[in-house]
């Protein structure tokens, strides 16, 4: 019995027979597992011969030893070009004779159809001749983190260098440059270990590509960068291992995708995601602006004018962290898939990936919330010292003063101190919404009853 796996070859025999003693299991088989061996299949190699049948001069295909005259080498020049209709695509393995195909095709063994060996002619395109089965592979296997380990461990040696020799002073200098001229040659070795013949100048060539910039690059930043070269170092060291840290997460997500059910369903999954998420955007932006206002300054989501960008914008930073991290839930999923460690547990896998996505999201975007009832106590406590708070992605705060027209005006939740300064957010309709710092009570005016001028000193009047 056959377990097709794609992945990695860790866990793969493991995962193989944990599927096969589970189906038994589940259908109370009296079966077991005697033998299992890893079986790899080169699907990098193509080893069928592609042969194409055309309708066309029988001498200007087989190559007769007669003289071809011009209308046969235009022929066989258009064959070779491919501007003659293809009547029929045979595909064979290893690397048959044509005239072997042609006399089964002339017997029916292949598909039982009819082939007119007088009218079709079958020729193999160039590039199209399979590979030899029994020849030995032309690349020794080589798992891809042998190269990729030693790789990077050099190139951030070659960073190092750069650095040193820019902190370095004197004579001293010259040691991280010469260690870094001493790295060109087992890096081009592991750039170039996939081809059978590595001349020593090829080598040394690629190492120099790689080793060269990386090092010069580290050595110009600690001279060109702000502070020194030590925190430079330190900026580099953190962009280093962040681009390390994208990399396995773009990787355990396309372990995830790949032959899944998104994948396969991807052509209408995300065009229904778009909708739903620029939908989403501006109502939870506009949730946090309202949970700003409401719980700093009780003042109702009307009494401030906020554009709806500024609401896509309110709503960014949650939703991408929210996103962020189940992409990282996903990614580790991903590389478990990989190396085969969630076989065994494929349900809880279904159902707990999932559920930690959907909690990883709610507890992100709860953080938000708080984040923006954070911002509203700060702007409570800058305008209790007589400041302007900072703005919350439109609802810009300032301290005004604030005259009524006449003694006797309607005021919502007053009395309106018109000795100190008080928070507005602006005008809303006909109506100014204030917020009074000492008695952490919103209040609300008619605009035609009051005068509202930029506040000058700590006091009014």
């Amino acid at each position: 019995m056959e377990v097709r796996l794609h992945g990695a070859r860790f866990g793969a025999v493991q995962a193989a027979v944990s599927e096969i003693e589970g189906l038994a299991r589940r259908h109370q088989a009296g079966m077991w597992v005697v033998d299992a061996a890893l079986i790899e299949h080169e699907l990098s190699v193509d080893r069928r011969a592609v042969l194409h049948a055309y309708r066309g001069r029988r001498e200007a295909l087989s190559g007769s030893s007669e003289q071809p005259d011009f209308r046969s080498r235009v022929f066989a020049w258009r064959v070779l070009l491919g501007l003659v209709t293809t009547v029929r695509i045979v595909k064979q393995d290893g690397r048959p004779p044509i005239e072997d195909v042609a006399a089964r095709l002339r017997r029916g063994a292949l598909t039982r159809r009819p082939y007119d060996s007088e009218a079709l002619q079958l020729h193999s395109p160039i590039l199209a001749q399979g590979a030899d089965p029994d020849a030995p592979p032309a690349h020794p296997v080589v798992p891809v983190w042998r190269v990729v380990l030693p790789l990077t461990a050099y190139l951030i040696a070659g960073i190092a260098c750069g650095f040193a020799a820019a902190v370095a002073e004197g004579l001293i200098a010259v040691l991280p440059a010469l260690i870094a001229s001493a790295l060109v040659w087992p890096v081009g070795r592991e750039v170039t270990r996939r081809h059978t013949s590595r001349p020593l100048a090829l080598q040394l060539v690629w190492g120099a590509v790689a080793v060269g910039p990386m090092a010069a690059g580290s050595f110009l930043l600690a001279i060109i960068t702000p502070g020194t070269p030590v925190q430079a170092a330190r900026v580099a060291l953190y962009a280093v291992v962040g681009l390390a840290g994208l990399i396995l997460v773009f990787y355990g997500l396309a372990y995830a995708f790949v032959h899944s059910w998104l994948s396969r369903n991807a052509n209408w999954a995300v065009p229904a995601l778009i909708p739903a998420l620029a939908l989403s955007l501006p109502w939870f932006g506009g949730l946090l602006h309202t949970m700003y206002l409401r719980y700093g300054f009780g003042l109702p989501p009307e009494a401030v004018q906020v554009s709806v960008y500024l609401s896509y914008a309110a709503s960014l930073k949650p939703f991408g962290i929210a996103i962020g991290l189940t992409l990282l839930v996903l990614a580790f999923a991903g590389w478990m898939r990989h190396y085969h460690q969630a076989v065994g547990l494929m349900g809880m896998v279904r159902v707990g990936v999932p559920l930690l996505s959907v909690f990883v999201i709610g507890m992100t975007l709860t953080a938000g919330l708080l984040g923006a009832q954070t911002a509203a106590s700060r702007a409570q406590v800058a305008a209790a010292s007589g400041r302007n708070p900072a703005p919350y992605y439109g609802a810009q705060g300032s301290l005004v003063c604030v005259k009524p027209l006449s003694s006797e005006i309607a005021v919502f939740n007053g009395p309106l101190a018109a000795n100190r300064p008080l928070l507005t957010f602006g005008p809303s309709g006909d109506r100014l919404w204030l917020w009074d710092p000492r008695r952490g009570e919103p209040l609300s005016v008619r605009l035609e009853d009051v005068v509202v001028t930029e506040k000058t000193s700590q006091a009014c009047g």
